[in-house]
């Protein structure tokens, strides 16, 4: 895997804390008729619930708070999606300032690195395995090929219908770089929900993503933000959007050092095959 600093700004566009993007909405309303149906009914619930509570709270706080409580129940729908992506945005960076890479160690306040705040970087590999399962604690004897699953959709998962829980993707991103003790190269594990969009993946097809350290030296893993995989649509595989999306693409286009050192890491699949023997 090729790590890659991004400085503060870069940072900042990529990993969104404005207003939700077009990917943090859908992803709160929901992607099958089941999941757009909750989120309907609570925002429903909320509205009608707050809006009824309002008259009454109105006899005991007064007319002004009543009416702040209810003009914010009766818009939930709108804020609701805004007041989660801020949640969503908070957790991945845990309030933490986002900071440069190479600035010196003088300009901080603090001597402990990791109250520093988030060091961040381009995150390259490619894919070195890719499956369905049922369950994240499957062996790989139950793994199921993505040939299996030719004509998938969310709105049509077997296995939501049957126990309420959907198949998830094994997703694992590697490199063949030796470490200092031998081991053939790194390697992440990733499961997230099973989507038709997944069914273009191969093996050996280059990936992205952005990671978040409080190290300078990238020597401890913060957080990692969902995972582009261009040759594949582009396809973004994770649980949720944390990228503000289009950014991310137009950086890898106009910045043509950064585009070949991620083609660089994809590999053909004879190439994955040679390599995993």
């Amino acid at each position: 895997m090729v790590l890659l600093p991004i400085d503060k700004d870069d940072l900042g566009q990529i990993i969104t804390k404005r207003l939700p993007t077009p990917a943090q909405y859908a992803t709160y309303w929901g992607r099958t008729s089941r999941e757009q149906y909750n989120a309907a009914f609570e925002a429903f619930g909320v509205s009608f619930l707050g809006v009824f509570g309002a008259y009454f709270l109105s006899f005991a706080v007064g007319q002004f708070v009543a009416t702040i409580f209810g003009t914010i129940a009766a818009f939930w729908f709108l804020l609701a999606p805004e007041f989660k992506a801020y949640q969503r945005n908070w957790e991945l960076t845990g309030g933490r300032e986002l900071v440069d890479p190479w600035t010196e160690e003088d300009y901080f306040d603090y001597n402990e690195e990791d109250k520093r705040g988030l060091y961040g970087a381009f995150y390259f590999g490619r894919i070195s395995h890719v499956s369905v399962v049922e369950d994240p604690t499957d062996s790989p004897d139950a793994e199921y090929s993505l040939d299996d699953f030719e004509g998938y959709s969310m709105e049509k998962d077997d296995l939501e219908k049957l126990t309420g829980e959907p198949y998830l993707l094994r997703f694992r991103v590697t490199d063949d770089e030796k470490d200092d003790y031998g081991s053939n190269g790194r390697e992440l594990q990733i499961h997230t929900r099973m989507s038709e969009e997944y069914l273009s993946l191969e093996i050996g097809m280059p990936v992205c993503s952005i990671l978040l350290s409080s190290s300078q030296k990238f020597e401890y893993l913060a957080a990692l933000t969902d995972f582009c995989i261009p040759d594949a649509g582009p396809c973004w595989v994770g649980d949720y959007p944390y990228i503000d999306r289009p950014i991310l693409e137009n950086i890898l286009i106009k910045d043509d050092d950064l585009w070949n050192s991620l083609q660089n890491e994809g590999r053909g699949q004879w190439d994955v095959d040679d390599w995993e023997d």
